[in-house]
């Protein structure tokens, strides 16, 4: 008996996914009854896949001091229709992307649009690099008040914004008011995280599961996928100046 073992790094996080299949399942562990997911699951699922997919590409390409921009359009006014939106925001981006090949380096970005709740605004993460910060980023758009933060970097930041992001497109993802295509943009440079996949030789998982060294679980989640055969999902951190020489604490990046 076998089940599969899958693991994606992205930055600090480390998940890790347990699963049983009709191909890799053990008799110790039968399948459950097979039922469909209502809309309301199914829509929970796809939320929880977007998030997934968001948190992990902001944690493989952003880190602290990147810039957290959000673009709003003037009061006074008409706001655009999600058409023309589409291509300010595109045009916006043009001009960022011109500044970062001026410098020889390429720009990171992911964001998303929000215009059902309140007046129409954009929320962008990108990559910040020497000579150019707030003032540049907003000489760039015309339409409305800009307002930079630093993003934090820390993985529970990422999170955070990933789950911001979803929700904010959950008023008009898969509608004729949606800005985007997806429930995100982002730049073709970002790096994509690449699961390495393993079938393991057992019945199943242990039941106690140990962080990898230099590592912290921060979360193990267990639960059936749709098919009704078991998961288990464990989220691991990376504990801070483990691969520096200078660190000293061995005990702690041995955890």
């Amino acid at each position: 008996m076998a089940y599969k073992k899958k693991t994606i790094i992205a930055g600090r996080v480390k998940n890790v996914y347990y699963c049983h299949t009709a191909r890799n399942n053990s008799s110790k562990r039968p399948k459950q009854k097979n039922q469909n997911p209502t809309p309301e699951q199914q829509k929970k699922n796809d939320e929880r896949r977007a998030y997934e997919k968001i948190d992990l590409l902001i944690n493989a390409n952003f880190k602290a001091d990147d810039l957290y921009i959000t673009l709003t359009y003037n009061n006074n006014q008409k706001e655009p229709t999600p058409a023309e939106a589409k291509v300010i925001i595109r045009k916006y981006l043009d001009r960022l992307r011109y500044l970062y090949e001026k410098k020889g380096l390429k720009i990171k970005y992911i964001g998303t649009t929000e215009h059902v709740k309140g007046r129409m605004h954009h929320h962008l993460l990108i990559n910040k690099i020497n000579g150019i910060g707030s003032k540049q980023v907003k000489k760039l758009w015309d339409f409305g008040f800009v307002t930079v933060k630093l993003y934090i970097g820390e993985p529970e930041d990422a999170e955070r914004l990933a789950a911001y992001f979803v929700k904010e497109s959950n008023n008009t993802f898969n509608t004729d008011k949606r800005v985007h295509g997806r429930r995100y943009i982002s730049s073709r440079s970002l790096i994509i995280p690449e699961p390495k996949i393993e079938t393991v030789s057992a019945s199943t998982w242990r039941e106690e599961v140990k962080p990898s060294k230099g590592y912290y679980i921060v979360l193990d989640r267990k639960g059936e996928t749709a098919g009704g055969y078991p998961y288990r999902f464990v989220r691991m951190i990376k504990i801070p100046g483990c691969d520096e020489n200078e660190y000293d604490s061995r005990k702690a990046c041995e955890m």
